[in-house]
């Protein structure tokens, strides 16, 4: 599997002085975005995760529409969250929000909006980056390229995941707003293909 974990584009979380919880891309964020759907658009891939954080889903909107690929939304790839429980919108909400999401089958409809428990530890988030990361390779076992958008905290666990890393390393890789992380998986083989920002042309240089 060729797997590519990109970060959400700029969005009011990032730019407000108090902790919020979700919202939506910046102007600055939704140009990002197109950025990253333009690099991408040559990347192959075939199935388009997404966090349930309007941030994500905000920033696949554009390569979902470039790759006509819906969202597929996985409702446990929200962020590493240390505040207090929260709730997002009902799963209908978000399709009506977002025309290109969708949901797995059996993705359980709470009709008081899906919800984030909070009170995230570095090691709990880890835990569910790796269960996160156990589902993509029960689901995808050959040549597959997929994306996940999703968010800076959860992508680094995710890469310490995979990399057979413990949740306490040091390891930081560049994870600015709409960085491209691309790893192949395949067995216990993990290769770093590309660890950056989304470049034109980022798949004229690099082919696996």
């Amino acid at each position: 599997m060729e797997l590519f974990l990109i970060r959400h584009g700029e969005s009011v979380t990032n730019t407000s002085k108090t902790p919020l919880a979700d919202g939506g891309l910046t102007e600055r964020g939704r140009g990002q975005a197109d950025a990253m759907a333009a690099c991408m658009a040559a990347s192959g891939i075939t199935r388009l995760f997404s966090s349930p954080l309007m941030r994500a889903v905000e920033t696949a909107q554009p390569l979902a529409r470039q790759t006509q690929l819906p969202i597929e939304v996985w409702l446990d790839a929200h962020e590493v969250w240390t505040g207090e429980g929260y709730r997002g919108p009902t799963t209908e909400k978000l399709a009506e929000m977002y025309p290109e999401v969708v949901y797995p089958e059996g993705t359980e409809c709470d009709p008081l909006g899906w919800h984030c428990p909070g009170g995230e530890t570095s090691e709990t988030g880890f835990r569910r980056a790796e269960r996160l990361l156990d589902r993509l390779r029960q689901q995808f076992t050959q040549g597959e390229r997929v994306a996940l958008v999703a968010h800076g905290a959860l992508n680094r666990r995710f890469m310490l995941a995979a990399l057979g890393l413990d949740y306490s390393s040091s390891l930081r890789p560049y994870g600015d707003n709409c960085s491209i992380w691309w790893l192949g998986l395949g067995g216990s083989r993990v290769l770093i293909r590309y660890v950056g920002p989304a470049i034109p042309g980022l798949f004229d240089y690099i082919k696996p």
